[in-house]
């Protein structure tokens, strides 16, 4: 019976067997849809399907299956397909792909030095973007892995190359610098003097330009930014710069971070940053992002070198003014130290040098006195940069300056003799701790710590008294001590999020103190001591509407914590690339500013400014409003550009000493408005430029009888710029010609100006270079003003009335008729 039993089992599962289903596919070369329709028809498959979707994928199947999910299992393998069943339905349906992002990331450095380029161009399969001050980029694309990249930056020829997606990958530029012999770039153009248009009220300048244009070379840097339009040169102002009509304080030079706050500079000579150490110059004149700090006027970028990691350096550099010198030490293969030293070598003038004459003012009774001043200047830098693999990069920025500029006059006037002796000294301090991290996916951090200080003293003595009798007339003592320091740390993100998207946040903390003491006489009139903490938080969206137009906006916040007080500025730009070389730019955007510089003006008209913290009462909180459009036209080695600019600042004050209106701090606004335009042709290696800025500042103070804006005292409706250098391999021969309208001059405190004489100034030099493979030698004159006109420098006027009719001018001269002769040599 067992027996039987398992005999029948056996036949029925044989039997089973027996009659399963097979199903044989055989297709060469069929479209999927079609497959799938034989086999609906032959073994009665039920499908769901988008005809046309399957219809692409052609198969070639020969082979045999035991059910129906073996076979749509096999014919989808390797196919972007996938299914699912609903009763005896097979449902076939494109899969879900994660998308494929390829991420390139990467740092422009300078072939030789290893030196990473900050603010350089990159143009990444037509998509524009800029440089850190790491010189990191980073790009990502969902669509290919190879990327059309072009990168340039100032004084560098133009890289144009493929890459392939990849992190960290370094980009070497050329420097076009005489003195490379062994390097030999053709086909390819470099980028020379500046850089208008590529954002709005923006201009980068090439600081190696600077050293052959004229002058001593302790003020290269400068003398170059003097020449771009909307930067005020007529006037040679000592310690500010006047960006589009700002009043005085309220623009800003930046060098490694830090806050440079202005040195007094002899005849526009010898100015605050040591041009052996300027690697990249960036000018913002108005309309800039929120990344920026919390000024209202322009804002001037120096990034200093970090030195070579490769070999080390030296040079040294005398003129008949100063010694500057500057030693570049690698450290350790990845890192290395700068560091530079300039002092005046002797007194520049001494009293053999006072030359004081008189003139008669057009009936106005004012008599001028003309004084040398006596000037002495040294510095020091230092800066540790050490390099990643990965392009993250940490330095230490140092700077301490002191100057001492004084003068001594004396002028017979009529009955009378005046004597006056003045002198002015400047403490100049700052420092930056930075860090530069590059992430995966082409993220990027940034932090800063910075410390800048400025201590400033000033003494003022003068009497007036009768020449027969000794009777004093007038006597005046004035002494004061001003203090300023600021210590800030900011924390900045910056992600690429797509090709298209850029994302940037941060946050960071300010500490401003000042300190002003003046006294009188030994009587103290003023001692005050301010402290104030403000944060800052930003973000800024920037997004590619296509490849020829690109969209800024962000947010930037304050809170002052001294008043309880936060501000909001929105700030939006749009730039519009058309025909690949014609650029349209718009911005407009609001500012404030919680650190700013007071104006104090006696009765006879003289202006003194010192730095003060806003506490919105006597002393409010300045803001401005932006607005900018401009255009920019390059191609060809030619550029053309113009822009338009208007802004309104609030927030003005004025301290009035004067016994005919109630002394006390006034409050006032500005406006200022103009047109720049700029054009530069390069030819082989020669290059020409000229601008011209046509504008209007005005400003009103409560204290203002008629009720009328007026002139500002930096107020200048014309300023036309020329300058040309010419290249002839060994010989470098470079000019330029300044011409700017009249400043108002204010005969007191509220009455109508007269306006100052135009300004008018030729400077022409000649420079011989020398080379070798160890060796670099450079000799160099100049002839500054070399029609010897007398002009005026702005602000730099002292008024001392005499009596009811006569008025004496001292006035420190502008730069006259001056040879100068340099020498520099490097290893």
């Amino acid at each position: 019976m067992t027996r039987l039993a398992g005999i029948l089992i056996f036949i029925a599962v044989s039997t089973s067997v027996g009659f399963a289903q097979n199903y044989e596919v055989e297709y060469t070369n069929h479209p999927l849809n079609e497959v799938l329709i034989g086999l609906g028809e032959k073994y009665d498959f039920q499908f769901s399907f988008n005809d046309q979707l399957l219809s692409q994928y052609k198969l070639t199947v020969h082979r045999t299956f035991h059910t129906k999910q073996e076979v749509i299992a096999h014919l989808l393998k390797d196919l972007p397909l996938d299914y699912e069943t609903s009763g005896e339905v097979f449902i076939i349906f494109a899969k879900v792909m994660e998308p494929v992002t390829y991420h390139l990331s990467g740092q422009i450095m300078e072939t030789g030095t290893q030196e990473v380029l900050p603010f350089s161009h990159v143009l990444i399969n037509d998509f524009g973007t800029i440089t850190d001050l790491k010189g990191a980029f980073s790009y990502s694309s969902n669509i290919d892995s190879v990327f059309h990249v072009k990168a340039s930056h100032l004084g560098c020829y133009v890289l144009d190359t493929i890459l392939y997606a990849g992190l960290h990958q370094k980009v070497y530029l050329t420097p076009a610098m005489v003195g490379l012999p062994e390097i030999i770039v053709k086909n390819n153009i470099v980028e020379k003097s500046a850089q208008v248009g590529e954002s709005p009220g923006l201009t980068k300048l090439n600081p190696y330009i600077a050293n052959y244009l004229p002058g001593n070379g302790d003020n290269s840097v400068f003398n170059l930014l003097r020449l771009q339009p909307g930067i005020l040169a007529a006037g040679e102002q000592p310690n500010d710069l006047i960006i589009w009509g700002s009043p005085e304080g309220t623009s800003r030079v930046f060098f490694d971070g830090f806050t440079i706050w202005g040195l007094k500079n002899f005849n526009d000579n010898i100015s605050a940053v040591n041009p052996y150490l300027a690697k990249n110059v960036n000018i913002f004149k108005g309309g800039y992002d929120v990344t920026h700090e919390d000024v209202v006027g322009g804002i001037v970028n120096i990034t200093g070198k970090n030195g070579s990691t490769q070999q080390s350096g030296f040079n040294f550099f005398v003129n008949n003014q100063t010694v500057n010198g500057m030693a570049e030490l690698p450290l350790f293969k990845k890192s290395s130290l700068v560091m530079a030293f300039r002092k005046t070598y002797y007194k520049l003038f001494d009293g053999e040098d006072l030359n004081l004459f008189s003139a008669q003012g057009s009936g106005r009774g004012q008599i001028e006195a003309v004084v040398y001043p006596d000037y002495e200047f040294r510095d020091i830098n230092l800066k540790y940069a050490l390099h990643g693999d990965n392009g993250d990069l940490f330095y230490i920025s140092f700077l301490g300056a002191k100057d001492q500029f004084s003068y001594d006059a004396q002028r017979n006037v009529n009955n009378n003799v005046v004597f006056q002796s003045s002198q002015e000294g400047n403490t100049q301090s700052g420092a930056t701790v930075y860090y530069g991290k590059n992430w995966s996916l082409g993220a990027r951090t940034h932090l800063k710590m910075s410390y800048s200080a400025l201590k400033s003293t000033y003494d003022l003595n003068r009497r007036v008294e009768n020449r027969w009798n000794g009777r004093i007339r007038s006597k005046v003592d004035e002494h004061a001590d001003t203090d300023v320091v600021e210590f800030s740390t900011e924390a900045k993100n910056e992600w690429q999020l797509t090709d298209k998207h850029q994302l940037q946040a941060g946050m960071g903390i300010t500490q401003n103190s000042i300190r002003l003491v003046e006294d009188t006489f030994d009587i103290v009139l003023v001692d005050m001591q301010e402290k104030a903490n403000r944060l800052h938080l930003f973000t800024q969206d920037q997004l590619s509407l296509g490849v020829n137009v690109k969209l800024t906006g962000g947010l930037r916040f304050n809170y002052a914590q001294n008043i309880k007080k936060g501000t909001i500025d929105p700030r939006v730009s749009l730039s519009i690339r058309t025909l690949g070389y014609l650029k349209f730019n718009l911005a407009w955007g609001l500012y404030h500013q919680f650190l700013v510089k007071s104006s104090v003006v006696d009765e006879s008209g003289n202006y003194r400014y010192s730095w003060t913290i806003a506490d919105d009462e006597q002393i409010p909180v300045m803001s401005s409003m932006h607005w900018v459009a401009g255009a920019a036209w390059s191609r060809d080695k030619f550029t053309a550009s113009v822009d338009a600019f208007f802004k309104e600042n609030e927030g003005l004050t004025r301290y009035i000493r004067d016994r005919r209106i109630p002394e006390s701090i006034y409050e006032g606004v500005s406006r200022s408005y103009g047109l720049d335009f700029y054009i530069k042709q390069d030819i082989r290696h020669h290059s020409v430029w000229a601008s011209y800025s046509l504008g209007k500042t005005e400003e009103f103070f409560t204290y203002f009888r008629d009720g009328l804006y007026r002139r500002a005292p930096q107020d200048q409706r014309h300023e036309f710029k020329l300058a040309g250098l010419i290249n002839l391999k060994h010989w470098h021969f470079s000019a330029n010609y300044v011409y700017g309208s009249g400043f108002p001059l204010y005969t007191d405190a509220i009455n109508q100006e007269f306006t100052e004489p135009d300004y008018n100034r030729v400077d022409v030099s000649l420079t011989y270079k020398l080379w070798g493979k160890k060796f670099r030698g450079e000799a160099g004159f100049s002839l500054l003003n070399v029609l010897d006109a007398e002009n005026v420098k702005y602000s730099s006027f002292t008024k001392v009335p005499i009596d009811q009719v006569n008025t004496v001018y001292i006035n420190s001269e502008s730069v006259g008729f001056t040879p100068l002769l340099y020498v520099k040599v490097g290893f």
